[in-house]
């Protein structure tokens, strides 16, 4: 016998409810498998008011999965969004980046995936996420140009925390975060584990933009060390 609507979504509601805070603001949907199925049925039938902050890591999502739900009204009312550890690449970068519904973000956890270039640029390019203060694209690959796109964003202003750890970013990445007039409200910019030069780090150093940097966290031996 086949089941209903009804009976296929009821996973859905044993999950929110083992994993729907008291207040109602937070649901952990984390380490659940969430393919293409999983994302429809989230899309379509999830409506919880009030939600603020969404943890989806180690789902095993894909581009698909971000491009079926990312203009769900679910996301409507999101500040803090979990996405990290998943398998996510540039087109599911740009789902989240075109999505009309996450305007309320302010913190969104992509590390450890695979967001190459392309994902990054149309992150700087959206004015959907002008509210962003924290930007997490930490073990991706997004390189120089990615890099660059973000530095030069018009649009995340309100940026204070930007984590870039281990994305193949190097001199030409360098010199456009110590020459742009955007980001200015940035406090922490995190580029460990990068293929970061002598010289770069020189031009970050005296740059007058960056001066209002709290952290700069980098590895890069320099002449004084």
């Amino acid at each position: 016998m086949a089941k209903n609507a009804t009976d296929d979504i009821t996973y859905i509601r044993r999950w929110i409810k083992k994993g729907l805070s008291k207040d109602g603001k937070t649901l952990d949907f984390s380490n659940k498998k969430i393919g293409e199925k999983e994302a429809i049925d989230f899309a379509e039938n999830i409506q919880l008011e009030g939600l603020e902050i969404l943890f989806l890591h180690n789902c095993q999502i894909k581009d698909i999965c971000l491009e079926e739900m990312a203009d769900s009204e679910f996301f409507s009312s999101i500040k803090e969004l979990w996405l990290f550890d998943n398998r996510i690449r540039n087109l599911g970068a740009e789902a989240i980046a075109e999505s009309s519904q996450l305007t309320k973000l302010k913190y969104l956890s992509l590390y450890t995936n695979k967001i190459g270039p392309e994902g990054a640029e149309a992150l700087a390019n959206s004015e959907n996420l002008s509210n962003l203060e924290v930007l997490d694209l930490s073990f991706n690959q997004i390189c120089d140009e990615g890099a660059i796109a973000l530095a030069n964003s018009p649009h995340l202003n309100k940026l204070k925390d930007l984590r870039l750890d281990s994305n193949k970013i190097g001199l030409a990445g360098m010199k456009a975060f110590a020459e742009t007039s955007q980001l200015k409200s940035l406090k922490k910019l995190h580029l460990t584990y990068n293929k970061l030069e002598p010289k770069g780090f020189e031009l970050m150093q005296d740059s007058k933009n960056l001066q209002r940097l709290e952290t700069l966290d980098i590895d890069i031996k320099t002449p004084n060390d």
